[in-house]
């Protein structure tokens, strides 16, 4: 054991604001889209007759939805969610919310599946496509 008076063992370093953070930034975010798109395929995939709580690619949903909002909220990625409509940002934000907080009963697996297999991937291909170097 440490004795807890000693220096701290961890200080976290400022991030850094410097052109290749910008380029790492920008990598790191076409990546998580293409990620993000990925799992829209594989629901897509699998189809709709099968999807409903309890089947893997419900869960796969959730994540896409979960993992965009997410993306979309951190102030290094302001400007991607600057290219989306109010009203896009409000669905994939209320949609995230009833996937990780009310759980399942409170979501209507139509528009759920009609969310991920066709608004998110226009939106991450418009993001993608304004993401390009």
């Amino acid at each position: 054991m440490t004795d807890r008076g000693d220096a701290r063992r961890f200080e976290p370093r400022p991030r850094s604001d410097t052109d290749r953070r910008a380029s790492t930034d920008a990598e790191n975010i076409r990546n998580e889209l293409q990620r993000i798109l990925h799992r829209c395929e594989s629901v897509i995939e699998a189809g709709r007759e099968s999807f409903a709580e309890g089947a893997p690619h419900y869960d796969v949903a959730s994540m896409v939805v979960i993992r965009l909002a997410a993306l979309l909220e951190r102030p290094e990625f302001a400007n991607l969610a600057e290219r989306l409509t109010p009203d896009e940002i409000t669905a994939i934000k209320a949609t995230r919310n009833i996937a990780s907080h009310a759980g399942y009963v409170g979501m209507n697996d139509d528009l759920f599946w009609a969310a991920v297999t066709v608004r998110i991937p226009e939106i991450v291909t418009r993001l993608l496509d304004s993401a390009s170097p």
